[in-house]
């Protein structure tokens, strides 16, 4: 078991205190050297999503280690099918989050979501607060298709019937890639956060970003120096989600 010390600050596991001098070429390079000291054991126990962030900016060489590390994951065909766009300047990162609350606009409209303004309120706090963060990495998932899934097209399957049979690599790859890129993250001192919310403005914000062709928005991942401590949410025990055979 990991300390509950070092589960409580990922700065303290990292080897190094909080401070507002952060972003310093001394303590960026500290960022990345505490990559080594920490162990994988530490930084997946201890990483959690965090959703407030202090203004410090990230610099670019922490982003390029961390997605340094994203693209080394296991992946289909080893096609690595992912993009990654890191949103930097403030006002990009309003307008897409203004246009994550177009689209919310647009479904409150809709009669089928009549009665429905609680939740709607829920989805708006929860899928635009990445505009708070000093960076935002948008991951796009580019076009992936298997000789396996161009031999099911040939069957004539439908687009559900070959998912059921292949469970969409492309986004399995994508998970792994943004699972190693928010540990890492959290083992430089970093907090981070998993979003899906926003893709509900995909074609805005992928118009925004201008992506490369055929790249599709599919998380974001705002990043920065956790503001306020730290909440870990429990895990279900191993023997309910473990099964041996």
């Amino acid at each position: 078991m990991i300390p509950r010390e070092h589960a409580d600050d990922p700065r303290e596991a990292a080897g190094r205190q909080p401070s507002r001098g952060a972003t310093s070429p001394d303590a960026a390079i500290d960022a990345r050297a505490a990559l080594i000291r920490v162990s994988l054991a530490e930084a997946v126990a201890a990483r959690c999503s965090v959703r407030r962030f202090l203004p410090d900016p990230v610099p670019h060489d922490d982003v390029e280690a961390m997605v340094g590390l994203a693209v080394r994951a296991a992946n289909a065909g080893n096609a690595q099918p992912w993009h990654f766009v890191a949103v930097e300047g403030e006002d990009l990162r309003h307008e897409m989050a203004e246009a994550v609350h177009a689209a919310l606009d647009v479904m409150a409209g809709l009669p089928e979501c009549a009665g429905r303004g609680r939740a709607i309120r829920a989805i708006r706090t929860h899928a635009t607060f990445f505009a708070d963060a000093p960076v935002v990495v948008a991951v796009f998932v580019m076009p992936y298709a298997s000789q396996a899934d161009e031999l099911l097209v040939a069957r004539g399957l439908s687009t559900d019937e070959r998912d059921r049979l292949r469970q969409r690599p492309d986004l399995q790859s994508l998970g792994a890639a943004v699972q190693l890129m928010v540990t890492a993250a959290h083992a430089m001192g970093y907090g981070a956060c998993w979003m899906t919310a926003p893709v509900l403005a995909a074609p805005a914000i992928e118009e925004l970003l201008a992506p490369p062709p055929g790249a599709r928005l599919a998380a974001l991942m705002p990043i920065g120096r956790p503001a306020g401590r730290l909440r870990h949410s429990t895990r279900r025990p191993l023997d309910e989600v473990l099964s041996w055979r």
